[in-house]
């Protein structure tokens, strides 16, 4: 009798022990889950405030009243002999055949827009003839020299559009490739290039279309 009830006490302490152990392993269970359900929360809010707060301190502010290329080129300072020229209302910085415009604390390089007129064309600029007119080229900006008077003094080189046939040795370094049924073709200021090789195996640019045409 004495034994049965030992053996009964025994039992007994022996199931509160597993009992307990078992609550035990069940808090220590949820708690872990718990923090590491919180831990991810946390990174996965940290994470994507870092990544709209990458957006939003970095905005590209583009003045819609300027014509950008479409490879941005972006400059501190502005070549030390600049001229500043006005058109349309807007400001113009202007050396050695490249356009820039304000941008934020920086300057942007832009294209100027048809009837924009510059005294003197740019070192470096290709003269180019197609049947009576003339036109001049530089970094992807046609010129025609134009016999219409200006009530300003701003030049007599005028901005112009690309004349559709014109083959170019060379184009911008800056001209985006792309392809059109299948067909590669280069593309820059609105003007769309397609390459094509001599018998000497040398290679040229044509003009095959420009936007400014549609004008």
């Amino acid at each position: 009798m004495e034994t049965l009830k030992k053996t009964l006490g025994l039992s007994l302490l022996l199931v509160i022990f597993l009992f307990s152990v078992q609550v035990q392993g069940q808090k220590r269970g949820n708690n872990g889950n718990r923090n590491v359900k919180n831990e991810r929360s946390h990174n996965n809010d940290r994470v994507g405030s870092n990544h709209n707060n990458r957006y939003r301190t970095q905005p590209i502010h583009r003045n819609p009243s300027y014509r950008y290329p479409t490879r941005r080129r972006v400059v501190r300072t502005l070549p030390r002999h600049h001229v500043t020229l006005m058109y349309g209302g807007l400001s113009y910085f202007y050396y050695s055949g490249i356009y820039y415009s304000l941008y934020g604390e920086e300057y942007i390089v832009v294209m100027p827009p048809r009837g924009f007129r510059i005294h003197v064309l740019p070192v470096g600029h290709v003269r180019i003839v197609v049947g009576p007119s003339i036109y001049f080229y530089h970094s992807g900006v046609y010129y025609s020299e134009s016999t219409v008077s200006s009530t300003e003094d701003n030049g007599k080189y005028e901005v112009t559009k690309a004349p559709v046939g014109v083959v170019l040795n060379e184009i911008s370094k800056d001209s985006e490739e792309i392809i059109i049924d299948g067909k590669v073709f280069y593309e820059y200021n609105d003007v769309l290039y397609k390459k094509v090789i001599n018998s000497e195996g040398i290679a040229s640019y044509k003009v095959v279309y420009s936007k400014q045409n549609e004008d």
